[in-house]
């Protein structure tokens, strides 16, 4: 089930790290967590069982609206994108920056060359950014 899922997620839906970063957060607005499992690294969830409420604990809130900024290649296997995000948490809207590092992984969740056949991309690592304060008029 795990290989052919990686198989799609390499042909149809991951082939860049903006694309892939894009369908994880798409499935966040959805709230659907059981996908954004199959997208994150083993690494995330002890003992090797994705379980929807590890995601919901790492991802609180519900998803608004997202914007990539900016993508910059770092390694062969790695890409940071910086993304804009506006999500609900506790009763509020909140704006934020988030960078996400995406590495081209196998289906043993170690990086490989993104020009080798076969990975798919993976959000490794988020750090928040500063958002920038809003110009005075």
């Amino acid at each position: 089930m795990l290989r052919g899922m990686n198989d799609m997620l390499t042909s149809v839906v991951n082939p860049s790290p903006q694309q892939a970063l894009r369908a994880f957060l798409t499935h966040w607005q959805g709230q659907e967590y059981r996908a954004m499992a199959l997208f994150m690294p083993a690494r995330v969830f002890p003992g090797g069982r994705r379980s929807v409420r590890q995601v919901r604990r790492a991802y609180p809130g519900s998803l608004r609206e997202f914007s990539i900024l900016a993508a910059r290649d770092t390694d062969p296997a790695a890409t940071n994108i910086d993304v804009q995000m506006l999500w609900r948490q506790r009763g509020g809207l909140e704006l934020g920056r988030v960078r996400y590092r995406m590495v081209y992984v196998n289906e043993h969740d170690q990086p490989i060359a993104r020009h080798h056949e076969g990975g798919v991309w993976k959000p490794f690592a988020t750090y928040a950014l500063p958002v920038p304060r809003p110009l005075r008029a």
